[in-house]
């Protein structure tokens, strides 16, 4: 969490905070106001009249879509929702399912995208989105594959490739940041994998070419 709200995400709030012991995340609740009053807030699943049960794929460019019907800043919340995806594909936090992404309500039947909430690496896992990028990227957890769909999100290239050095230079520091909020080289090693692979070096890759036009 404290990754993502270092590559620009709206993130929500989180500590850590000791439980006899047992380190506990602690998530700040985005759907109440300041008074502790309930604020309108549905799912993606929600939103896209998904079951989330069912076993039907379903794609970002769909939560896109939503977005450009219900949104109160839809251009603004589709460049987020591309920034969270890059963020997803380089920690690799392959459980973004429908019920992990979701919406809060302004006025007049607009939504807004509600801060991230629920971001894990997961080092053992297979390299596969639960939401895909879009039906022709598959579930491929890939920079190339994210890239593919910038037109369809209406992101210019230019500024695709400043989020994705954006993000990458955040994720770059996550052995600091676990050294941070405690975590023993012996807690930190076995996340390598989640944050060490072959798409940070394309996402590095597209940052020396922009760095190469802007020189």
């Amino acid at each position: 969490m404290r990754l993502a709200a270092r590559a620009g995400i709206n993130a929500a709030g989180a500590r850590l905070v000791d439980s006899a012991g047992t380190p506990v995340a602690l998530i700040r609740r985005f759907d109440r106001s300041e008074r502790g009053q309930r604020l309108m807030y549905v799912s993606a699943a929600t939103m896209l009249g998904a079951e989330p049960s069912a076993p039907d794929v379903h794609s970002y460019t769909e939560i896109v879509d939503a977005l450009r019907v219900h949104g109160a800043e839809a251009q603004t919340d589709i460049e987020e929702l591309w920034r969270r995806i890059a963020f997803s594909i380089l920690v690799t936090n392959v459980d973004d399912h429908l019920l992990n992404h979701g919406f809060l309500h302004v006025a007049f039947g607009k939504w807004r995208l509600s801060p991230a909430f629920d971001l894990n690496p997961f080092p053992d896992r297979v390299r596969e989105l639960k939401t895909w990028i879009s039906e022709e990227a598959g579930p491929e957890a890939s920079v190339e594959a994210l890239l593919s769909v910038t037109p369809y999100f209406r992101i210019p290239a230019v500024r695709a490739r400043e989020i994705l050095t954006e993000v990458e230079r955040a994720v770059a520091r996550w052995r600091k940041e676990a050294r941070t909020i405690g975590m023993t080289p012996a807690e930190i090693e076995p996340f390598t994998d989640a944050f060490e692979h072959p798409e940070r070096a394309v996402a590095q890759g597209r940052s020396r070419k922009r760095s190469a036009k802007s020189a």
